[in-house]
């Protein structure tokens, strides 16, 4: 799977609980797999591979506020490495789905989910334009997932036709102008949403970033 791409182990701690994740060393490493023809198609980036702050931020506020997951079903947008994917099982979902549009992503986090001694969740290829949604659920989660405006009314999609009526949606994002226009956006399709501050560490830097509780109005 990863044979020709070397992994380097990082551990995360949130409270009392250790995660350990495997992530790509160098990045140009998935950069070099990425077709002309992808690249052409869809600006196909290997973004997922990256260790975003906002993933961090959504995984320590999952286990400081595990009453928004325990017990619901879940559908994650974008697992990435998986650790928010990790963060999201420690809380005893009833039912846990993560998405991503990449195999690779996909295929990482259930290596990611061994690696922590965790029976893999249910996965599923989604591309946010062409959401599938077997089921509807009491809680979407999502990290740094509107940070073009071409994804705007995609993602409003997905939780118009995912999400159900009195359930909720948590998204972190690390204040970017261009989402501004998302949550105004959500505002005039009827949602509501409360902004907690999170602040995450990176190699001795501060990095401030929002995890936003979006509902229905």
């Amino acid at each position: 799977m990863f044979e020709h791409i070397e992994l380097i182990e990082q551990q995360f701690q949130f409270g009392e609980k250790t995660l350990t994740i495997k992530r790509v060393k160098n990045l140009d490493d998935m950069v070099d797999r990425v077709s002309d023809a992808d690249f052409a198609e869809d600006e196909r980036l290997p973004y997922w591979a990256e260790l975003w702050p906002s993933a961090e931020a959504l995984s320590r506020f999952l286990f400081q506020n595990p009453h928004l997951v325990a017990g619901r079903s879940v559908l994650e947008l974008g697992c990435g490495l998986g650790l928010t994917s990790l963060s999201l099982a420690c809380q005893k979902p009833r039912e846990l789905l993560v998405t991503d549009y990449e195999q690779d992503a996909l295929d990482l986090t259930a290596l990611n989910f061994k690696l922590n001694g965790m029976p893999a969740p249910q996965r599923q290829l989604m591309d946010w334009r062409r959401p599938q949604c077997a089921g509807l659920y009491d809680c979407i989660t999502a990290s740094d997932v509107v940070y073009e405006e071409r994804f705007f009314h995609p993602l409003i999609r997905v939780f118009r036709q995912c999400l159900k009526a009195d359930g909720h949606i948590i998204l972190a994002e690390p204040n970017r102008a261009v989402a501004r226009s998302f949550f105004s956006l959500l505002r005039e399709e009827g949602y509501g949403f409360e902004r907690i501050p999170q602040t995450v560490m990176q190699e001795g830097r501060s990095i401030q970033v929002s995890i936003y509780i979006i509902r229905r109005i």
